[in-house]
């Protein structure tokens, strides 16, 4: 089908039907009707016989507005031309329960086939996007409200089943507003059908992209569409569980603006990103080639990672470099490496901590999991402590990419962890643990680059990593110097003193054997030159890679378990036990020589000194 014919000047106000209905609280199957041409837009009143963009995607070139298009323009808009081949069209049933109500059920349903060309609401089949095979399931609202009942379950469920057997992704599009009530516990009953089949599916380490439209509500919105992996939502379109009546009775009031949409849903992490829709067919076929990697880089030669000492400055002043406001932090250094990165939000769990960004990137030519702690730069929002969710997301990002087989990249930059009450509450702790155990069980190549502040358990959670790299001027500590100066002599204006004795430099880290390299730093640090630093921070974590890919999944996990396991200074039990006995004697030893000190002290004070000897 050719994508430019698809749409022409009968547009309707249908959607201005479909909100109305929402709103009123009307049950699936009410159906809007086409009442008139439409020739201008809804939103903004523009003439829409010229708008280009309108008449190829149906979305208005003047202020974005997204109109609603059938399933079959959307399959074509998505995929190849004339690569959908539809499944499954035999199945059909007309009324399981043969239901009576106020108007025919079975009536209604004849109706919705004879007007939208469909069988059923679900429209599924197989198709290539960008020459890559992929398996579709798109609900099309205008059958009965793209409700699900038993024939949409068993094609969508059908859907999944054949995307795992040819090992294939599968992309499903909501435009529904529930499950079909005049099939009763038949059309509930759908939705762990379709689980058990989404469940096998992700087993097989493969991908679901959901798309969610206007409208994506009701039952179908808690079930498949949210067990996706990536969810992506079209601009301005009414998302979540409930209907908008429902929501406001529930509430009692209006509803703040912008609430129960895409954009509301993307700013509390409950979608990974809003794409346009004539951006979407390119941006899921970037996403598709970095999720299924087809190719890893390898190294011509063998090479080791430089350990070399590039660090010039004291321990206090390195401290006060890596906060250096000007100095790139995790957002810059992505800007500046990855060539396409697909951002990851939230932890679906309803919060989005800004403190973390996580997303899919290709850096060098190789597709990585990037996770990064977001130092902020003067004006930004967010603060840089780390809080309960960002530990969640970056969980979320770790098993993702355990799943799709791709490395891990950590970049490390935080002043630790938010120590507020509403954390704590908000389950901070397993959050912490539960990171930490997800870093060092994820069965690919992870590498952590310390780029600024890596502190306390925020910063470890996130950086116990096959490979641990620092820029020069990064410290790596557990507690910040002025904290510590706090703790220990009750004044913070000893910083300096304690930041020496606290050894979190990169070469005092590289001399203990907690990282494995140092990067150097171009100029008089990273901010003097942001892109250079990029630069040298991306060769080091691709020369890092390639090493970690030689080895075998099972060893790399050995020795990732013996790294840690061995950390620190701890020695056989013989070597351990003269070690514990001579620390004793020395202290003891100390101890009289502090005694012996005193006595002479008082004995001259008195007068009467007596010269004892040492």
């Amino acid at each position: 089908m050719d994508h430019g014919s698809l749409l022409g000047k009968t547009d309707t106000l249908m959607v201005v039907k479909f909100r109305q209905l929402l709103h009123r609280g009307a049950s699936p199957e009410d159906e809007p009707a086409v009442v008139a041409v439409q020739e201008r837009c809804l939103s903004c009143g523009s003439i829409l016989e010229t708008n280009r963009l309108y008449q190829r995607f149906r979305v208005c070139e003047d202020c974005g507005f997204h109109f609603h298009v059938t399933a079959r323009e959307r399959i074509a808009l998505l995929l190849d031309q004339a690569s959908f081949h539809e499944d499954d069209r035999g199945v059909t049933s007309i009324d399981p329960l043969s239901f009576q109500g106020r108007q025919s059920y079975r009536q209604r349903v004849i109706d919705a086939q004879r007007r939208t060309g469909l069988a059923e609401s679900a429209l599924t089949g197989t198709g290539r996007i960008s020459e890559r095979e992929v398996v579709v399931a798109v609900l099309e609202f205008a059958f009965l409200g793209g409700s699900i009942g038993v024939v949409a379950g068993e094609r969508i469920a059908r859907a999944f089943e054949k995307a795992t057997a040819r090992k294939v992704p599968i992309i499903t599009v909501s435009s529904t507003s529930g499950i079909r009530m005049q099939e009763g516990l038949l059309a509930l009953m759908q939705l762990p059908r379709i689980a058990v089949a989404v469940n096998r599916h992700a087993a097989a380490g493969l991908p679901h992209i959901a798309i969610l439209t206007d409208p994506a509500t009701g039952s179908a919105y808690t079930s498949f569409a949210n067990q996706a992996d990536i969810l992506i939502a079209e601009p301005n379109a009414l998302v979540g569980y409930a209907a908008l009546r429902v929501l406001q009775e529930t509430e009692a009031a209006d509803l703040p603006a912008g609430a129960h949409t895409s954009e509301s849903h993307l700013e509390h992490g409950l979608v990974d990103v809003i794409i346009p829709r004539h951006e979407l067919r390119d941006r899921l076929s970037a996403l598709l080639d970095m999720l299924l990697r087809d190719f890893e880089l390898s190294a011509t030669r063998k090479q080791k990672p430089s350990t070399a000492e590039h660090g010039q400055y004291g321990a206090w002043a390195q401290v006060q470099l890596s906060r250096h406001q000007q100095r790139p932090n995790a957002r810059d250094f992505i800007r500046l490496m990855a060539v396409a990165f697909f951002e990851l939000r939230g932890d679906r769990r309803g919060t989005d901590d800004q403190s973390v960004v996580t997303g899919i990137a290709s850096i060098g030519g190789e597709a990585v999991m990037l996770i990064g702690q977001v130092r902020p730069h003067a004006g930004d929002e967010h603060d840089g402590w780390i809080r309960a969710a960002g530990f969640g997301k970056a969980s979320r990002a770790m098993r993702l990419a355990g799943k799709f087989g791709l490395p891990v990249v950590t970049l490390i930059d935080t002043e630790g962890v938010h120590p507020g009450l509403d954390e704590e509450e908000s389950g901070l702790g397993p959050r912490v643990a539960l990171c930490l155990a997800d870093m060092l069980n994820v069965p690919t190549p992870t590498v952590a680059v310390i780029i600024g502040e890596g502190s306390s358990e925020a910063a470890i959670a996130m950086a116990a990593a096959d490979r641990v790299l620092m820029l020069d001027n990064a410290v790596y500590e557990v507690i910040r110097p002025e904290d510590a100066a706090a703790i220990l002599y009750g004044e913070s204006s000893r910083a300096g003193e304690v930041a020496e004795r606290l050894r979190l430099t990169s070469h005092d880290c590289l001399r203990l054997g907690i990282i494995d390299a140092t990067v150097q730093e171009p100029g008089e640090g990273a901010h003097t030159n942001p892109g250079e630093a990029a630069n040298l921070v991306q060769r080091a974590i691709i020369r890092n890679l390639v090493s970690l890919q030689r080895v075998r999944p099972k060893r790399r996990l050995e020795n990732r378990y013996a790294r840690y396991r061995q950390v620190g200074s701890t020695h056989s039990k013989v070597r351990g036990t003269l070690e514990r006995r001579w620390a004793h004697l020395t202290d003891r030893i100390s101890a009289l020589k502090d005694r012996l000190r005193r006595t002479r002290t008082r004995t001259r004070t008195s007068g009467d000194y007596t010269d004892i000897a040492m």
